[in-house]
């Protein structure tokens, strides 16, 4: 057997060893090959503008600067109904959150996005809502503690104005 370098973000303790293992906060997903260097998680999502619209609101963001080395990102939406103050449409408020309801819709859906942008239906009106975009990959899993998200908070409104609103994060 020849040998050769491990590939990167991984390293062996032997000359010779038959297994490169991983960095720390590097990892490899389950079917990733030995020869694949070690990934990492992505960065957030960057650039969350929401634009509302009565009781809906369509969000759009950016791809994470950093992919973690990976080329399977996808996005999942979390949606929490707030209760107190929002200061001026930002999450500096004194906000209380729980699960939004699960009459709330989501297009395309909420888990497993492909492309940077949902649109969130049926919210109540002059509600408060934070939206949690979360960015992962193939090695996210792995590392639970590592989540990366970008957050918005909006106010519904019922005059079917456009308010679109920058995220603070």
């Amino acid at each position: 057997m020849e040998c050769s370098k491990c590939p990167p973000h991984s390293f062996s303790h032997h000359e010779g060893s038959l297994h490169c293992g991983c960095e720390r906060n590097y990892f490899r997903a389950e079917g990733d090959p030995a020869s694949m260097a070690c990934t990492r998680p992505p960065s957030a999502p960057r650039n969350v503008i929401s634009s509302i619209n009565e009781t809906s609101v369509i969000l759009d963001w950016s791809w994470p600067e950093d992919s973690g080395g990976r080329r399977d990102a996808t996005f999942n939406v979390l949606c929490k109904r707030c209760r107190g103050e929002a200061a001026n449409g930002s999450s500096g408020g004194n906000l209380r959150c729980e699960p939004c309801r699960s009459k709330v819709h989501f297009l395309p859906r909420a888990t497993g996005l492909h492309n940077t942008t949902v649109t969130v239906g049926d919210l109540l009106a002059h509600t408060n809502y934070t939206f949690e975009i979360e960015a992962l990959n193939g090695v996210s899993s792995l590392a639970p503690k590592m989540r990366q998200y970008a957050a918005v908070t909006i106010t519904t409104n019922q005059a079917g104005e456009l308010l679109p609103q920058q995220a603070d994060r």
